[in-house]
């Protein structure tokens, strides 16, 4: 059976933890890690109806963290502290994924989603909030434990290439060794040098996940020792899908006026509301180069501007970010925070119904902004 921790891993393995950004509050918010947990309620964030709809299951994981902010007390006047209590009185567990979401490595994360939902092409990440290092990890495995190895150091991170995961190098050569005093050998006598068949597989790793992967490897290798190695890569992270990452994407459409593009978004997006910021050429303005992000885009207005972008799809703009936008000569389309998110429950649920023996439900994106 599953623990909390288990759910934690894989949820970590595809979004990283440690990419999420600085100011957020990711993991575990509710709960004890090393809980058994047999089913998960995965939500876009924590409201008395995603509770009541949750109500059978023992971990809720959502996109929005619900302990943002410290709590003074847990006076349950609070919203926050009053469904906190909900969440520990029923003895659930409750999962925050948020910016580490945004952080995935593309095309995996939520902004990656976003831009292909729009029909976008040749994407990239705009304004990467950091770029992950990657290392290569080689190790001696014996051919009969080359799968069950394999799929342990995919699973904790490893041999993701752009649009590819499960990557690996494969060669087939001879091991030798000689088990001294004391050693308990998986293969030859004591005292007696050995030569055998060996697979070295290869797999490249984010350089944060190294030490995961490592452990995933020794976790199911048979050797008492395990020999293995991680090797440092200079491999170019300016190559559009490398290892840059960050919520914002940048990408390209067939060349069409400002209004029809409109017609797109309100069709991929089903946002309960659209409000347009145009520029003052509009009617001759051709839209082809394209900025969306998940969540709330005014942080980007000037980084799409200098690269080039037509337009911006986001939500949460003002009046003045409108202005500042309209100034430099670049259109918004604002679609409400929780529009642009959409994507955010099948990517969390599509890792977690991966995993044996856990029963996933999907809940239902509410906006909490309606239609007139």
């Amino acid at each position: 059976m599953p623990t909390i921790q288990t759910i934690l891993n894989a949820l970590d393995a595809r979004f990283p933890f440690s990419r999420a950004e600085s100011w957020d509050k990711t993991g575990l918010q509710i709960g004890d890690s090393n809980a058994n947990v047999e089913s998960v309620f995965v939500a876009y964030e924590i409201t008395d109806a995603v509770l009541d709809a949750a109500r059978d299951f023992q971990c809720v994981v959502v996109y929005h963290p619900l302990l943002f902010r410290p709590l003074e007390n847990l006076d349950f006047k609070n919203h926050t502290a009053r469904l906190a209590a909900r969440i520990i009185a029923k003895n659930q567990s409750l999962i925050a994924v948020h910016t580490a979401l945004d952080g995935a490595s593309p095309p995996g994360a939520l902004g990656d989603a976003l831009a292909q939902s729009l029909g976008l092409q040749s994407i990239e990440v705009l304004s990467p909030s950091r770029t992950e290092k990657l290392v290569k990890i080689g190790a001696m495995v014996p051919p009969g434990s080359l799968q069950i190895i394999s799929d342990a150091m995919w699973r904790a991170g490893a041999g993701k290439i752009g649009f590819y995961d499960q990557a690996s190098f494969q060669i087939r050569g001879r091991g030798t060794f000689r088990p001294l005093d004391g050693a308990s050998p998986f293969e030859g006598e004591i005292g007696v040098r050995s030569e055998i068949e060996e697979i070295r597989v290869e797999v490249i790793a984010p350089e944060s996940r190294w030490k995961t992967v490592v452990a995933a490897l020794k976790s199911v290798h048979p050797y008492e020792e395990v020999a293995f190695d991680v090797t440092a890569l200079l491999n170019s992270t300016k190559n559009g899908y490398g290892n840059e990452y960050g919520p914002a994407r940048i990408g390209e459409i067939e060349a069409c006026n400002l209004k029809s593009f409109a017609a797109r978004v309100e069709n991929a997006l089903s946002p309960p509301n659209l409000r347009v910021v145009s520029t003052q050429n509009e009617a001759e303005k051709t839209i082809r180069k394209v900025v969306c992000t998940p969540g709330a885009g005014a942080s980007f207005i000037g980084a799409a501007a200098r690269a080039g972008a037509d337009v911006l799809v986001c939500g949460d703009i003002k009046h003045h970010d409108a202005l500042q936008a309209r100034a430099l000569g670049l259109s918004i389309l604002d679609v409400t925070h929780a529009a642009t998110e959409r994507a955010t429950i099948p990517l969390i649920a599509s890792v977690l119904e991966t995993l044996p023996n856990l029963l996933v439900e999907r809940g239902t994106l509410q906006n909490p902004f309606e239609a007139p």
